[in-house]
């Protein structure tokens, strides 16, 4: 008698099949739409990079919010309308980092050292009240000193998840290790959160660039295209 797939055979099957012959960085068979769905959300919602980061991990994209009010953990009230920095991993550049034996933490924490720079030096990123970002890492976030908040699952979540997923596979060096085993296997993506107080205080630096970002990052929010309400 046939034994029946338990849910996670049957998930770590699919995602064989979706992942091909693909190889970390090297998106082939069904898994060339995440790259694919990567260069089209860049077109639609442009990020640039921060002025002067050394490892360029991190992009940003400056909206305004509209979600919900939020508290932050320092009693910080995010209303709609509070203009956002609005992170997004370099997967591409992660992944050569980690292929050179190198830090990831540490290097990301450089890079944020200068975004600190410019969010004080900047006429845009001084209005910026917090910084967010929606990612599946969330211990990653958590020790970089970003506020975990879960969000309720959803279908967008689920679709979420999938997508993440995926990214992961992709850009990690353990490629389908890296999402059959440990947490990942049910984690959800959640919402994290930085005051632009407490960012501050966790990454100033004495050395101020007061470099400004590519117009197109720090055009008024209704001359161009925003992501969706969180």
């Amino acid at each position: 008698m046939t034994r029946r797939l338990t849910r996670s055979e049957r998930a770590s099957l699919a995602w064989r099949i979706i992942a091909g012959r693909t190889k970390p960085g090297e998106a082939h068979g069904l898994l060339k739409a995440w790259p694919a769905w990567e260069q089209l959300a860049r077109l639609i919602w442009p990020v640039c990079e921060i002025p002067g980061a050394p490892y360029g991990l991190l992009c940003l994209r400056i909206r305004p919010y509209r979600g919900e009010p939020v508290t932050l953990g320092d009693g910080t009230l995010i209303q709609p309308g509070a203009l956002l920095a609005e992170l997004h991993c370099n997967n591409r550049a992660i992944l050569e980092l980690v292929r050179q034996h190198r830090n990831p933490f540490a290097a990301c924490r450089h890079d944020l050292k200068r975004l600190s720079d410019w969010i004080q030096e900047d006429p845009v990123a001084r209005r910026i009240s917090a910084l967010y970002a929606c990612t599946i890492l969330d211990k990653a976030a958590d020790r970089l000193g970003f506020t975990v908040r879960p969000k309720p699952i959803t279908l967008r979540r689920r679709l979420e998840k999938f997508f993440f997923k995926g990214l992961l596979l992709l850009y990690s060096q353990e490629g389908l290790a890296r999402i059959q085993h440990g947490s990942t296997i049910q984690t959800y993506p959640s919402d994290v959160w930085l005051s632009r107080n407490e960012f501050l205080r966790l990454y100033r630096d004495q050395s101020r660039l007061g470099r400004r970002l590519p117009r197109e990052a720090t055009e008024p929010p209704s001359s161009r295209l925003v992501a969706p309400s969180r």
